[in-house]
């Protein structure tokens, strides 16, 4: 019978495991589209998606809405599982977080997780977007991150969380006892907005620019006339770019590009009737003058915003560079507006980036940082305590890594023994010596892990530094052998973001989801969606 079925049905049998094979191959691709592309799943139903998937493949028939929603629901728990397992083995990490309202007035969590892994790369894993039906309070924020940590066994693994300055979740960190670090992204946005409102005049030519820019966003006559100038001047056909209260980069970006088309806009504006008056030439040396305080600042918030490179530890050079840049270009600006608002930027960044220097996770990313080190700082006082603080940590490291063996009582070479009844232990069984012993062992242990330590750091500090171009963990799989403890404490804390914008991006997609199109998925279906769309 086996032999009538292998010779007449054996073609059939492995045809139908071939069939298999490829519904679940076809199945888990149609999961990923849903996931990775933010597709509702009633995308099954559409007539358009069904005659697509049958001109492929018309062996392959389409499971139901419900179904493609388990499929994604087992897919999830698949996932976090393997990323649980991951987190395990992970030493250190470092965390942001925060808060998110959708259209339907849903309030989320969001807490990403950021790690050095198995191979000395940055690695980030979404642990949640948290349904909150709760008060914004710090103590129920407190508790959904707790809970969070606990679940992914990050407990005592976090060097650092990276938020914004909203007092809830300040507080709520100081109730998780761990290392804060405010957004940097955040921190800047308020500082430019805080000097642009406080420089006279500029509030002013920031409303007339943004009634020029408003002009040609909602008329349709005046948008077509801005192209053909565009055209005839042969220049880039580029849209205005209007500003947004809550960014002061879009501040920079639409006065960027109303000083690059000023001479479109001016002859557009010249031919079409409207009470809208184009900026005066003063007016335009003016934003000239202020783009020059405000590039940098732009260009730090792009370059700190990346997630897959090195960035908490660009913290405190960044702030000095900005403070540099900014002392010479007021020095050598002759425009009062100009003056002016560099003066504000200056007392500003002071006020805000007072402590940063003085922050333990900030600095110690920034001398494990090869590229920085201690020239980073702008306080180099401030970088001799925080050289002092790694040795520290570097010493602690080396007490931990020593083996805790039992020293072994060593014969007298005293030339007069001692009475057997009164001085010899193997006598009397007391060894009144014990106790010091003990002690000269652990002050000797101590000497010299606090003496390599200190050999350790000092060779580091004293190697050139890394080019800027070059990546930092990139150095420490090549000198790990040579700085073993310095590399363990890099891995902890160059993992930290320099703000909290993957929590921000995480939100985003959750806005695309989260549509009036979609707006009837439940919270925790858009959790699960938004864990496989960051971690697949």
């Amino acid at each position: 019978m086996i032999r009538h079925f292998t010779a007449k049905h054996g073609a059939a049998l492995n045809q139908g495991n071939t069939s298999m094979d490829r519904k679940r191959e076809l199945d888990g691709a149609l999961v990923n589209m849903v996931v990775k592309d933010l597709q509702p799943f009633s995308i099954v139903d559409d007539c358009g998606f069904k005659e697509l998937v049958a001109l492929l493949d018309p062996r392959y028939t389409l499971p139901s809405r419900r179904v493609l929603k388990e499929m994604v629901v087992k897919r999830y728990e698949e996932e976090k599982t393997k990323a649980k397992a991951v987190m395990q083995r992970v030493e250190a990490v470092s965390l942001t977080a925060d808060m998110w309202t959708s259209i339907n007035m849903d309030a989320y969590l969001a807490v990403t997780c950021h790690y050095v892994d198995d191979s000395a790369k940055l690695a980030t894993v979404l642990l949640g977007v948290l349904p909150f039906p709760v008060t914004h309070t710090a103590l129920h924020i407190t508790a959904a991150m707790r809970s969070l940590m606990e679940e992914w066994g990050t407990e005592g693994k976090v060097t650092s969380i990276v938020t914004d300055a909203g007092a809830n979740m300040v507080a709520s960190v100081r109730s998780l006892n761990l290392r804060h670090a405010l957004c940097f992204a955040h921190s800047l946005n308020l500082v430019v907005k805080k000097s642009l409102d406080a420089t006279p005049g500029l509030q002013d030519l920031r409303t007339r620019a943004r009634k020029v820019v408003a002009f040609f966003k909602t008329s349709t006559t005046a948008k077509e006339k801005l192209r053909e100038v565009q055209e005839q001047m042969n220049r880039p056909v580029l849209k205005l770019i209007q500003e947004v209260d809550t960014r002061w980069n879009s501040t920079y970006l639409m006065l960027q590009r109303l000083f690059k088309e000023r001479q479109s806009v001016g002859a557009a504006l010249a031919t079409l009737k409207t009470d809208v008056r184009p900026l005066s030439s003063e007016d335009y040396d003016t934003v000239d003058a202020c783009l020059q305080l405000l590039a940098p600042f732009f260009q730090a918030t792009v370059e700190l915003s990346e997630e897959k490179r090195v960035s908490g530890s660009k913290v405190i050079p960044m702030t000095k560079m900005l403070m540099l840049y900014l002392y010479d270009t007021i020095g050598k600006t002759n425009h009062n507006t100009a003056k002016l608002l560099g003066q504000n930027m200056v007392l500003n960044m002071q006020n805000k980036f007072d402590t940063t220097e003085s922050q333990t996770a900030l600095t110690l990313s920034t001398l494990l940082d090869p590229r920085f080190k201690s020239i980073g700082f702008y306080n180099q006082v401030h970088a001799t305590a925080s050289v002092k603080r790694l040795t520290a940590l570097c010493t602690q490291l080396r007490k931990n890594a020593q083996p805790d063996t039992p020293t072994e009582e060593q014969p007298s070479t005293s030339a007069q023994p001692a009475p057997a009844n009164v001085d010899n232990p193997s006598s009397t069984g007391l060894n009144l010596w014990e106790t010091l012993d003990r002690d000269a062992t652990e002050a000797r242990t101590a000497r010299n892990a606090t003496a390599d330590a200190t050999v350790e750091v000092q060779r580091y500090m004293t190697d050139p530094p890394l080019e800027r171009s070059k990546d930092p963990l990139a150095y420490w799989v090549d000198h790990q052998n040579v700085y073993p403890n310095l590399f363990k404490l890099a891995k902890r804390f160059l993992c930290m973001p320099a703000t909290s914008v993957p929590s921000e991006r995480v939100f985003s997609k959750c806005g695309e989801i989260v549509s009036k199109k979609r707006n009837r998925l439940n919270p925790k279906t858009v959790e699960k969606i938004m864990f496989l769309n960051k971690n697949l």
